[in-house]
This record gives structure tokens, C-alpha cells and sequence, in this order.
């Protein structure tokens, strides 16, 4: 088939959760079909890698995305009652690709990736449309206004009502759109948008047994992820104010492990407390993985299905999570990881662990099993190719 692949984050590296999920659809695509990917690039860095993707695209088009006229667009958009993040990646540029793109080559099918992609729809012609929503964006942004306060959380509000509406709308438009778990399809309670509506997994890539096990770690506690997105800064904040000092006064000798490119300056001031240490972005993620004896994911906010927590369960490491993290990850409480969600729980967890290295190692074993069993990429994005069929 020829494939148009459109999303608003260049697919590489796939070193981010959205990144990560769109680099496996577009790798395994591309390697069984003819592949046009376009994309935006926000990070001016990343543009050193768009000649990497021509090893599974026949034709890349990477559009350089400034996020302050970004901002200026998705504000604009709000202004008339629509949302901010359409507005964000509706760039004209864009649609003189597509266009001529279309008109050239006579897709077979298309996957847009984010609903923030969705309005290229309008623009694009292909035999079959799916659009993977991923997980439904209006309800992450509903819980960022949860957890802020005066015009940030109306902003978020407002945008979350304004995105719910377009979601559904879109639902209707496409061929078929997909979701990361049963549990964000079930969101959809009407039966004719149901039917629409398919689970494509994540996956973790394949890679080899730990190089050591967690119970022979020192006592280190890690969390990872994009350090600018705001449900992990919240995440390493609230831990460190309410959970690690607690764990400190038990294990003193023990560090708390902050790994994860764009750390801003809320994250960076958590070093001038005892025991943390705030790495920033790393060359090799999982080699610092493989050195926590326990991952931990406090999350309050956010949704889907959480990479970091996949990444850290392939790599044999007992993870904490809370309830918003576990959610997403089809695992048992106590067999292949431990759920926690209030300060004081969230300690005791990690302290027992600290203190019984079989249990981490007997932990991170059944996590990484649990992993093997579930977490394919191929079989993933075989259900989306063959969405695209038909």
C-alpha cells in the first residue's frame, strides 16, 4: 500500500511517549509498505534526524514549528471559539504538502496521529482515513485544570469542553480511530461512535535481560520522563515534598534518581534537597534504569498508558506506581508491580523494597515476564495495518 503517515511530532527519536508510540507505527509500516511521512518539528535539534526516517519513509516532509507563533495560532483560534491545540498545528505550510502530496501520489490510506492532527482530514485524500487519537486529550487537559488554580485552569477548562466536542466530531468523519486501552474506548458510551472506535496498543521494544538484577542495586529510587511536561513535574514535586523525606529518615543512604531530557528550573532546585539527584537527559536511558532498585511513577494527572512504567518493568525493576498510572497497564497489583496513591503508602512500599532485595528481584522478574507476554509493538500495529485494509 501507499501510506500517508501524518503527525504533529517528528516520529525520532523515540526518546517521549507519543514518539515512542508513533516511531513503532511508522518503523513497522514502513518496513511492509510504501510510506510518506509528514510531520512537525519542534525541537530545532531534532532536524539533524529527519534524514534517519528515510530508512522506513519513501518521502519525509519535516516542517519546522515555531511554538511561540504556535501559541499565537492555537490563542487566536480560541479567541473564536475553537481550541488552542488545533490551532497550534494548523499551519498553511502543512497543507501545501498534503496537497500536493495527494494529488501526486494517490494514497491507499492514511493515519493521522493526535486529534490535534485531526483538521488535515479536510485536506488529505486517501482510500482509507484512521486517526489514532492515542488517548482522548480533552480529558488530560480537564485534569490539568484539576490540579491548577485562576486563569491556568480556566484556560484548561475552557479547552478541554472545546477538544471533547472535536474528538467527537472526528469519530464520525474517519474510517476508523483507534485508542490505547479498553478503558479510553469505553469512554464512548454512544454504540454507533463505539463501533468506530478500535484498541491499538503500546508496545516495548525488544531488548535484552537486565544486566544485573534490582535486588543487587544500591538504593536508589528513580522516576524518568520528558521533564518540562507538566504531569511529571508534578509527579517528582509531590513525591519529593511528601513522600521522600520519609523514606530518607528510613533508608538515609538512599538517593532519589531524576532521569529525563528539559528539566526546568521547578525540577533542577530539587537537587538542594538531601539524597536527589536531577540527571536531565541522558545518552542511555535504560543503563541508568537497570541501576534504581525501585522505579517509581507518582502520577496525578495525565492519561493512557504510561512508557516510562513499560520501560522500567522490561528492564526488571519493581516500579511504584499510582492508581492514574497503573490504569492504562494490563498488570496485577503486588505480582508485577505496586500500586500506591497516598504519601504515607507510597513510602511503606518503598522502603519494604528497599529493605528486601528478593522481593525487588522477584518483583522485577514477574515485571519483566508480564511485559514479554503483553507488549509487542508488532502485534500492536498489525491490528492498525489492518485497520487500514480495511
Amino acid at each position: 500500500m501507499k501510506i500517508l503517515y501524518l503527525a504533529h511530532r517528528m516520529p525520532y527519536p523515540p526518546d517521549k511517549g507519543d514518539k515512542i508510540r508513533s516511531f513503532h507505527q511508522l518503523q513497522y509500516l514502513g518496513v511492509r509498505h510504501d510510506v510518506w511521512c509528514a510531520c512537525f518539528v519542534d525541537d530545532p535539534k531534532d532536524m539533524v534526524h529527519v534524514g534517519a526516517l528515510g530508512r522506513w519513509c519513501k518521502h519525509v516532509g519535516a516542517i519546522r514549528l515555531s511554538p511561540k507563533y504556535g501559541l499565537f495560532r492555537g490563542l487566536a483560534r480560541m479567541a473564536v471559539g475553537g481550541s488552542l491545540s488545533e490551532g497550534y498545528y494548523s499551519d498553511v505550510r502543512m497543507r501545501r504538502l498534503l496537497r500536493r502530496w495527494c494529488g501526486e501520489v494517490g494514497f491507499d490510506a492514511a493515519v493521522i496521529f493526535s486529534s490535534s492532527m485531526a483538521p488535515y482530514r479536510r485536506v488529505i485524500e486517501a482510500g482509507r482515513m484512521v486517526l489514532d487519537l492515542c488517548d482522548w486529550d480533552s480529558f488530560k487537559w480537564k485534569s490539568f485544570a484539576r490540579h491548577s488554580s485562576g486563569l491556568r485552569a480556566w484556560l484548561y477548562r475552557v479547552e478541554s469542553g472545546r477538544v471533547r466536542a472535536s474528538e467527537l466530531r472526528w469519530l464520525e468523519a474517519f474510517d476508523a480511530c483507534t485508542v490505547v486501552t479498553e478503558a479510553e474506548a469505553d469512554e464512548v458510551t454512544d454504540p454507533s461512535l463505539r463501533r468506530r472506535l478500535h484498541v491499538v496498543g503500546n508496545g516495548v521494544a525488544a531488548s535484552p535481560p537486565a544486566s544485573k538484577p534490582a535486588g543487587a542495586a544500591g538504593p536508589a529510587v528513580g522516576f524518568v520522563g520528558q521533564m518540562d511536561y507538566l504531569p511529571n513535574v508534578d509527579a517528582v514535586r509531590w513525591f519529593a515534598d511528601n513522600v521522600w523525606p520519609e523514606v530518607r529518615s528510613q533508608v538515609p543512604d538512599a538517593t532519589f534518581e531524576i532521569v529525563g531530557r528539559s528539566p526546568g528550573r521547578g525540577v533542577r532546585e530539587l537537587e538542594l534537597r538531601e539524597g536527589i539527584r536531577v540527571r536531565g537527559e541522558v545518552e542511555d536511558v535504560r543503563r541508568h534504569v537497570e541501576e534504581f532498585a525501585v522505579s517509581v511513577a507518582p502520577l496525578r494527572m495525565g492519561r493512557g498508558v504510561q512508557n516510562k512504567v513499560l520501560e522500567a518493568m522490561a528492564a526488571s525493576r519493581p516500579v511504584v506506581v499510582s492508581s492514574l498510572a497503573a490504569a492504562g497497564i494490563d498488570a496485577e497489583d503486588e505480582k508485577h508491580f505496586v500500586v500506591a496513591d497516598d504519601a504515607a503508602a507510597i513510602s511503606d512500599r518503598i522502603v519494604k523494597l528497599l529493605r528486601n532485595p528478593v522481593r525487588r528481584s522477584e518483583l522485577g522478574r514477574a515485571a519483566r515476564r508480564r511485559i514479554e507476554e503483553r507488549y509487542s509493538w508488532d502485534r500492536e500495529v498489525a491490528k492498525l495495518e489492518a485497520l487500514l485494509r480495511g
